[in-house]
């Protein structure tokens, strides 16, 4: 008789699927980037930065996101600052620019580092009086601090007519929660601007200001709830350049002159330009002219779709603007109240996506899609359905002309009020991001491996996908396998050579997928680190990278491999994997394992190895929905700072050999009852095995029953004890551990109900004594005992 490992009867039935985690987090080896210092520079400059935060003693380059930046020298101070000369190019695009550290032991979090145009000062302390402000000459950019309750005040000489340009950084930069304030004082101490949370910009603040009068101006700078602290750092633009607040056609074609009107700034109206190409549809595109350039670019959505602007009046369906589907519409929410009209001809049975930009854009519109046949009602109305920004899907039911509404959700409108619909065909998509919200930053110790989880998603496509990687370090491999249909989320493991360079790139992630008999469809990596975080984590703030940058370190103290088993987890039931490490002579520490992903429907624990150890095992268990087939899981091993994973492990999940159905009895306190269980066998094996009835009340006990692959039923007796609890006792389950290629295969199945009545009282439990019979009566025949059961 063959009886279960105790391993496996333990912790059963965990209930929860391990969770889709994407791996590198924090630790000690890894560098952490607290702040950037200045927080930005001009363009043609060589700045000195500092580079603050932790474990940066090993500290060997800079990794820029974005390009027009360079290193030219880099010097450790200290594990906490690293000093670096930067080479800005002169044709720098203007504004943020990702950056990480990149050390011997790993790859730090990303923070935002800011290029202007402008001449670069520090704010001089005392500067929170504002009849004494310090006077600031225009075409300077003032990189400052706001403590708690502090207001920064600078002054500038305006004569009149000049104009005064100033826009500010803050939230922007990925810091504290810090929402900034501009005000904008005259000559004789009156408040003449006060900006805060200017749409374009975020929850930072613009203005483009012309003086009425000469004078001496001053400008204020604060949190809006006059909070404050060290970290709320600033970058002020003060000048005289181009500073829109919003544009229309707020897109166009890619690589095509279209004529736009800037919005908000009287110093620029109309401009010709050459939309550039862009990735995921939006471009980021400078401000310039005569004036100079403005300190952040316009995001603009670029494709292949022509537009039409609108033509006023257009306030109802009479008046609509003319366009066509596949096209684009644009337009601007002028007034309160106001309301757009389009129409377009439609063909019958056509299919068709609408979908607003305007609030991703930096638009203040929220907006209200309709999709209308005048006449003849609704086709389609939708507010929220692509974020605070309107989407809608519309077949149109016959060949006519259609018309679409844009208006604002609470009914304003104003100069700034732009918005772009953009109609395009029903078109499959693809896009790959992480599985989970992360600094999209790995590192891959030499001679080892380390784990990414990325997600695909699909739209209006499904079928097998193939992941490719570009761009990937020396001596550095990947390793996926084609993602079926139907599944989003899939493990990735990088492996790099023992002889790999220590070095870092972005690396590029792109998707196919090749339907049957059509052009394939492919999609790039996209991935939004959140930066400013308030409360319950929403996120405020965050920078989106088209890459991922990997960096191959120095090796780690220890490695881990997982032993494939021989057998399968079946459903319903468990396994325990093999973990073992290698460690580096004196490395003792333990190793705490995870598995960051699993199928859905199968549960997976945690586990260590304890110090000195080698080896220990980690659970996993099927649920009966565990989808059926063969299934490469990793393990993540953790310690002292170091990340590594196993290998991507073949583990079978398969039906169960043998089932157990529990047929449901009844039974009295006191009084035993025998289970019947029904064998269905679905799979060859050899051997005799022990089979345990569980999930018994308690009181009743039973004792295991033996059965072999020719076995077709069990019978169980049930003792049951005079205090055992009354009642429905729903659950009962098999389980049984059987045997193949000298390894465990645990199954549990059943379903079965035990209903334990108390007994009748007793003075129903004998009838009454009958009286004397009587010589001419025939005996009557004595009555039986009330019970529920016939006694046994």
């Amino acid at each position: 008789m063959q009886r279960p490992p105790a391993s496996l009867l333990h912790g059963m039935f965990l209930g929860a699927v391990g969770a889709l985690c994407w791996v590198n987090s924090a630790c000690a080896a890894s560098p952490a980037l607290g702040q950037i210092l200045p927080r930005g520079g001009a363009r043609g400059s060589q700045p000195e930065i500092l580079f603050q935060g932790g474990n940066l003693d090993d500290a060997v380059d800079i990794v820029f996101h974005e390009p027009g930046i360079k290193l030219t020298n880099l010097a450790v101070e200290s594990a906490s600052q690293v000093r670096a000369t930067l080479e800005i190019a002169p044709d720098c695009p203007v504004g943020l620019n990702a950056m990480r550290v990149r050390t011997r032991s790993g790859i730090s979090n990303l923070l935002l580092f800011s290029v202007g145009a402008l001449e670069e000062a520090d704010e001089q302390e005392p500067n929170d009086d504002k009849a004494a402000a310090p006077v600031r000459p225009l075409g300077v950019t003032i990189n400052g601090t706001i403590t708690s309750e502090d207001v920064d005040y600078f002054a500038v000489e305006l004569e009149a007519g000049a104009r005064l340009s100033a826009e500010i950084e803050a939230l922007r930069l990925g810091g504290p929660l810090f929402d900034p304030k501009l005000r904008l004082f005259g000559p004789g101490g009156h408040e003449l601007v006060a900006e805060d949370d200017t749409q374009l910009v975020a929850q930072d603040a613009a203005f483009a200001y012309t003086a009425e009068q000469a004078g001496r101006h001053v400008v204020a700078v604060s949190e809006a709830a006059y909070g404050g602290g060290g970290e709320f750092r600033y970058r002020l633009h003060l000048g005289q350049f181009p500073r829109p607040l919003m544009v229309t056609p707020l897109g166009g074609l890619k690589s095509a002159a279209c004529e736009v009107s800037w919005l908000g700034d009287p110093g620029i109206t109309t401009q010709n330009l050459t939309l550039p190409e862009a990735v995921g549809g939006i471009a980021r595109v400078a401000i310039q002219n005569e004036l100079g350039v403005a300190p952040s670019p316009f995001r603009m959505r670029v494709g292949g779709l022509s537009g039409v602007r609108e033509t006023e009046p257009n306030n109802t369906p009479e008046q609509a603007s003319s366009g066509a589907v596949p096209g684009a519409f644009d337009g601007v929410l002028a007034e309160t109240g106001d309301e757009d009209w389009f129409q377009f001809p439609g063909k019958k049975d056509t299919t068709c996506d609408l979908r607003v930009w305007a609030r991703e854009l930096g638009s203040p519109v929220d907006s209200i899609l309709t999709v209308m046949r005048p006449g003849a009602g609704n086709l389609a109305e939708d507010d929220d359905g692509a974020g605070i920004d309107s989407a809608a899907r519309v077949t149109f039911p016959e060949d006519a002309t259609y018309a679409l509404r844009v208006r604002d959700h609470l009914g304003r409108g104003g100069p700034l009020y732009a918005y772009r619909v953009e109609a395009t065909p029903v078109t499959p998509r693809l896009e790959v991001n992480l599985a989970e919200d992360k600094q999209a930053g790995l590192a891959l110790p030499q001679g080892d491996r380390a784990l990414v989880l990325l997600s695909v998603r699909r739209e209006e496509i499904d079928g097998p996908v193939k992941v490719e990687f570009t761009d990937l370090p020396a001596g550095v491999a990947a390793e996926c396998d084609v993602l079926p249909a139907g599944q989003s989320t899939f493990p990735v493991v990088f492996t790099a050579a023992a002889d790999a360079p220590v070095s870092g790139a972005l690396t590029g992630i792109v998707a196919t997928l090749s339907p049957d008999g059509q052009a394939p469809v492919t999609g790039g990596f996209r991935h939004k680190v959140a930066l400013t975080l308030g409360n319950n984590l929403t996120v405020f703030w965050a920078w989106e990278v088209e890459r991922l940058a990997l960096a191959v370190t120095e090796p780690s103290p220890f490695s881990i491999s997982l032993t494939a088993p021989k057998v399968p987890v079946v459903r319903n039931g468990a396994m325990d994997l093999k973990v073992t490490a290698t460690r580096k002579e004196g490395f003792t520490a333990p190793i705490d394992l995870r598995i960051p992903f699993a199928p859905s429907g199968v549960g997976v624990g945690t586990a260590q190895i304890p110090a000195e150890a080698t080896e220990t095992t980690i659970h996993i268990e099927a649920n009966g929905g565990a989808p059926v087939g063969i299934w490469k899981v990793p393990v993540l091993a953790s310690a002292v700072g170091y990340q590594v994973c196993a290998p991507l492990t073949p583990i079978e999940v398969a039906e169960p050999w043998v089932t157990f159905a529990v047929t449901p009895v009844e039974t009295e306190q006191n009084k035993p009852v025998e289970v019947a269980v029904t064998l269905a066998q679905a799979h060859e094996y050899t051997g005799s095995y022990e089979a345990q009835l569980l999930g018994l009340p308690k009181g009743v006990t039973t004792s295991p029953q033996s059965f072999s692959r020719d076995t077709t039923e069990l019978r169980f007796p049930l003792s049951v004890a005079q205090d055992a609890p009354a009642g429905k006792h729903e659950g009962l389950f098999v389980r049984a551990v059987l045997q193949a290629d000298g390894e465990p295969i645990l199954h549990q199945s059943g379903g079965g109900r035990l209903v334990i009545y108390e007994p009748l009282p007793a003075e129903l439990q004998q009838a009454p004594a009958p009286e004397p019979a009587k010589p001419e009566t025939p005996q009557p025949e004595a009555e039986k005992p009330k019970t529920r059961f016939a006694k046994g």
